[in-house]
């Protein structure tokens, strides 16, 4: 087996990149034609074999040491889904010779960078094209940009930037794949301040069905540019590099306010004031929940809590805050100047561990007492888990510059809204089936009880396998463009999966 390369983030030079139609030297490369996906194990060992051979990186299959580290997906929900090969893929190159294996063969494929699909759709029965080790970020100060290889996270983008005092908006989760994130819209802390991570896109370059690795810009194919910036990974090709505008950033303040469970309807409704009229330079997540298997332990861990970012000094942010502070006084208190990278670091927090659920919705207007009390009501009565991060409900403030980009001007629709929700729950492998199916229940109920407040939109990258209309929920009336970009580059529907755009 070939050794898997180190991270490495390269600094400082000119970036540049070079478009590549039909490149030589696949063994594939003739292959002009897509066939249905095979069953799994009707490959024989040989064209794996021929796989194999055909990398730079590592082909790895399950009779293989490490096949375990690389095979799970990170919701371990649907681990049962192991693929039949990995194609550890170190180049563009890997990338494009397992592409046109999978169309030769008929073998599923599906792309993983970071490999946090909510829905599970970055994993396979088939091949697995993992695009870790394309962690590249180079850096150029002189024209402002960043470029980032697919398989690079948060952190490492992070960690490029900060000694160049630039970035961008970016994720919160330090292992979320900086591919996945752009592709489906992408907010964190600085969204309302700088847009979403899509905004910032200046260019990607894409392996498609054909085997083809293309620039696309505002210029050069420019339909999947477009298409590129919200209309969700996996969908048109292979992403391999993205290009980003990045912002001049310094000094911010922080805070973080908790409450009793008891102040819940009220420090919703303070928050969800202010931030209907706060700058964009003001950022909140709102949310809580409870973790525990006995009903003892849930009532006694039930929590809510208000963070956020403000481009300003904690001065400011107090006076901002002190609304809040005089509708819902909080247990604790923190509000705090912080250079930018300290608050990235204070924000850090990975998605659910383990086996989990999540939902999303789009609201227009603030969450009225009766949503506010639906979910008060619904925490009491989760039905717990093993899992430590429990249940519960996050609010996200909306707005700002994420609106100063028209719906239709990007891929990604959801411009107007004035805050997302999440909801989720959570288990552990040995709880038993029948938790499982009451903690979906009851992830159905509370889903069901807020539907009368949403304005029938969710977020595209917490992708939902229970949400029935996907296609107007997550891409509203952009999806018969995203149909035509589909087929114009994948008239084979090649790269799909369960709630994939089709062409």
């Amino acid at each position: 087996m070939r050794p898997v390369s180190r991270r490495r983030v390269l600094q400082g030079g000119a970036v540049t990149a070079t478009a590549v139609t039909g490149v030589a030297g696949s063994p594939f490369a003739g292959f002009g034609g897509l066939v249905q996906a095979a069953p799994r194990g009707t490959v024989p060992d040989s064209a794996w074999e021929e796989l194999n051979r055909s990398l730079t990186g590592t082909l790895i299959r399950p009779e293989d040491d490490g096949y375990n580290t690389w095979g799970h997906p990170q919701n371990l929900r649907y681990d049962a889904k192991r693929p039949a090969g990995v194609a550890v893929c170190h180049t563009a190159r890997d990338v494009r010779t397992a592409v046109l294996w999978a169309a030769r063969t008929g073998v599923h494929l599906a792309a993983r960078s970071g490999g946090h699909s909510y829905g599970g759709y970055s994993a396979t029965t088939g091949l697995l094209v993992d695009l870790g080790q394309l962690d590249r970020v180079r850096v150029d100060r002189r024209e402002g940009t960043v470029t980032v290889g697919a398989g690079a996270r948060n952190t490492d983008l992070y960690n490029a930037l900060q000694p160049f005092g630039a970035a961008l908006s970016a994720g919160r989760c330090p292992t979320v794949g900086i591919s996945g994130l752009t592709l489906g819209g992408g907010f964190g802390f600085s969204s309302r301040m700088l847009g979403l991570t899509c905004d910032s896109l200046l260019r990607t370059t894409v392996v498609t069905a054909a085997g083809n690795l293309l620039e696309s810009d505002a210029v050069r194919h420019s339909d999947l540019f477009w298409a590129c910036r919200g209309g969700g990974g996996g969908n048109f090709g292979i992403n391999t590099e993205f290009t980003f505008r990045t912002t001049p950033v310094d000094r911010v303040s922080v805070y973080q306010l908790d409450w009793d469970w008891e102040d819940v309807p009220a420090a919703f409704a303070a928050v969800q004031a202010l931030v209907m009229a706060a700058p964009n330079a003001f950022s909140c997540r709102i949310g809580g929940g409870a973790a525990g298997r006995t009903r003892k332990e849930i009532r006694s861990r039930r929590t809510l809590s208000a963070l956020g970012q403000y481009f300003g000094p904690a001065d400011e942010l107090r006076e901002l805050l002190d609304p809040v502070l005089r509708a819902a006084r909080p247990q604790r208190v923190l509000i705090e100047n912080r250079t930018f990278w300290q608050a990235k670091d204070f924000f850090y927090h990975s998605v659910p561990s383990g086996r989990y659920a999540v939902s999303s919705r789009y609201l227009d207007r603030p969450l009225p007492e009766r949503g506010v009390e639906a979910f008060v009501d619904a925490v009491d009565v989760w039905p717990g888990s093993s899992n430590p991060d429990g249940a519960g409900m996050a609010m996200f403030a909306w707005g700002g510059a994420i609106g100063d980009t028209g719906p239709r001007e990007t891929a990604f629709w959801h411009r107007s809204a004035r805050f997302l929700l999440a909801t989720e729950t959570t288990w552990a492998e040995q709880d038993p089936p029948s938790l499982v199916r009451a903690n979906l229940a009851w992830l159905n109920a509370l889903n069901h009880a807020l539907e009368p407040y949403d304005n029938g939109y969710a977020y595209q990258n917490f992708i939902d396998p229970a949400l029935r209309d996907w296609k107007r929920a997550y891409y509203g009336g952009n999806y018969p463009r995203l149909t035509e970009v589909k087929h114009a580059y994948d008239p084979g529907d090649l790269f799909r999966f369960r709630q994939s755009i089709t062409g």
